[in-house]
């Protein structure tokens, strides 16, 4: 039985139970009380003309009191026919009413679960159903969002394996021609295609797994200033051939988290900022504690981030200078990498360009966990 059925169907009972034990109260109580408003009772029987009289009186009375229970009794019949009428007809359009928009949205899901990914319920009808139509159009944006990023990223990274392999095959098929020699130069150029190949996989296979809440993170009290010292020191023959001075300033802060995965988010965003420094300037490597929260920020005097990348530097595979970063060997996860760990640790990153110029990169970790 059809939803719209059961409510026609409820609607039309309720109001002929209503109307029907309604007439029968009304009914029952006129059938004691109209005999005596018309004076009908019994009383002594009398001899002669006044009481064949008063007999024919109370006969007459009792008569058209029959009368006006009989039409009362026809009116409550009737009544209870007007009321499932109306009960029909007013239920029915509330139950029209109500079950065309679930019609609707259950046609949209059955039509959605085909493949019309573009597909949208109605919001109009009941408030109820209203709010199910948002929601189902929520999710379903949401969803598209998630696909469009995964066909995305899926270009991207075919785009990205297509360069090494490139260079690889051309290289290995001018070996095999002999138009180029095996000789230690040319297999040192494989060997770092080959290298950017495993870097890119491997971060891929990391920012995966961060992303999905899999990558396990051995959390312990770890002094923050010697992690960040640590990355700072490690950058200094790299900086120093490019020219640039890295300078740290900590403070005593400690935390529960993971070392290597917070030096890990340092260091790409010490790469970063030294792919980005030009020579003779400094990077700056600052930890200190705010409130709860502790701060790591690493400052450049780049030439900053244009303003339409700044919402998107910590998406996978984004570069806003592709060949500089291509030509660094740099895989272009970094930074999403940084955001991955930095919220599996319940913290944010956020990236700002300063206003004497360079960008700012600012890390906020709680110390809840402490």
């Amino acid at each position: 039985m059809s939803l719209t059925t059961r409510l026609v169907l409820t609607v039309a009972l309720t109001a002929v139970f209503s109307v029907s034990l309604t007439g029968y109260l009304s009914y029952r109580a006129a059938g004691e009380r109209v005999p005596r408003a018309f004076g009908v009772m019994a009383g002594p029987r009398g001899q002669g003309a006044g009481a064949a009289g008063a007999g024919e009186e109370r006969s007459a009375m009792a008569a058209a009191s029959h009368a006006l229970l009989a039409e009362l009794q026809r009116a409550t019949v009737q009544a209870v026919a007007i009321a499932l009428l109306l009960a029909v007809v007013v239920g029915g359009g509330v139950a029209f009413g109500t079950t065309r928009p679930m019609a609707r949205l259950a046609d949209v899901t059955r039509r959605y679960g085909a493949g019309e990914r573009g597909v949208r319920a109605p919001t109009s009808g009941p408030s109820e159903i209203a709010d199910l139509g948002r929601v189902f159009n929520d999710t379903a944006d949401r969803l598209q969002a998630e696909e469009d990023q995964r066909q995305r990223f899926t270009t991207d990274v075919a785009h990205e394996l297509r360069t090494p392999l490139t260079v690889l095959k051309s290289e290995l098929e001018a070996i095999q021609d002999g138009l180029m020699e095996a000789d230690p130069g040319t297999v040192a150029q494989l060997l770092q295609q080959v290298d950017l190949l495993a870097r890119l996989v491997r971060d891929l296979r990391l920012l995966t797994l961060a992303e999905a809440g899999e990558l396990t993170l051995h959390r312990e009290r770890v002094d923050l200033a010697a992690v960040v010292g640590g990355a700072a020191r490690g950058f200094g023959s790299r900086a120093g051939e490019a020219g640039v001075r890295i300078a740290v300033e900590t403070q005593p802060v400690s935390a529960v988290v993971d070392g290597d995965r917070l030096h890990q988010v340092v260091n790409a965003l010490l790469d970063n900022a030294l792919h980005h420094a030009p020579r003779s300037s400094e990077i700056r490597v600052t930890l200190t504690q705010r409130g709860s929260q502790a701060v790591i920020e690493v400052l450049d005097e780049g030439e900053g981030i244009p303003p339409e990348h700044l919402s998107h530097v910590f998406r996978r595979l984004y570069r806003t200078d592709d060949a500089r970063v291509r030509e660094a060997g740099g895989s272009g996860l970094g930074l999403a990498i940084v955001a991955a760990i930095v919220t599996l640790h319940d913290g944010t990153v956020e990236a700002a360009n300063r206003p004497t110029g360079g960008a700012r990169f600012t890390v906020r970790l709680p110390l809840a966990h402490a």
